[in-house]
């Protein structure tokens, strides 16, 4: 092809790989067993993007995965799939917070229309979306309901740029109109 990165494509051994100190992305524990879901499923399907130090730059919670998951681990031989950029540490950086922001959040009304189309269009249970979206069965009957984010009027909703989730049990930060 055209010698770009994702053509250089490599397996290495997982534990030569360093985490970054400057990564702001954080997982919750439902996020993640869906990602190690997704792993043990679809297999490796987006590479982890290190630099020539085998810092991390995208790809830290594939990588603690392929470090903690037995399965995972014993599946891939101790080894993950990565693309190595030949870039110093500040483009690093900015690739990283770049490569985060980029992937984007999810609305709740795309989030309840995907739902209600899986369930009337394809059939599927409650209990096959709670399994397959990795959500408890509180928030499959809020997407279905019409009533709760109607009520809300959570397409309007404004969420302050620096909130960001923290499993605590808790609400969430504050959110702003």
């Amino acid at each position: 092809m055209m010698n770009e990165p994702i053509d250089n494509i490599e397996w290495v051994e997982s534990s030569k790989l360093q985490p970054n100190n400057w990564n702001p992305n954080r997982v919750l524990k439902a996020e993640f067993d869906l990602l190690v879901h997704n792993i043990q499923t679809l297999g490796w399907v987006q590479p982890i993007i290190i630099n020539t130090n085998y810092t991390i730059i995208d790809g830290f919670h594939r990588w603690r995965i392929s470090m903690d998951n037995r399965q995972i681990k014993e599946k891939y031989e101790g080894k993950v799939p990565v693309v190595i950029l030949d870039i110093d540490d500040r483009q690093a950086m900015i690739y990283t917070i770049r490569m985060n922001r980029a992937k984007g959040v999810h609305a709740s009304n795309g989030m309840q229309l995907l739902a209600k189309k899986l369930v009337n269009e394809y059939n599927m249970t409650k209990e096959q979306l709670e399994y397959e979206l990795g959500m408890s069965s509180t928030e499959v009957e809020l997407l279905l309901s019409d009533s709760v984010l109607t009520a809300r009027n959570s397409k309007d909703w404004k969420y302050n740029k620096a909130w960001y989730p923290i499993e605590d049990g808790k609400k969430y930060g504050k959110a702003s109109r």
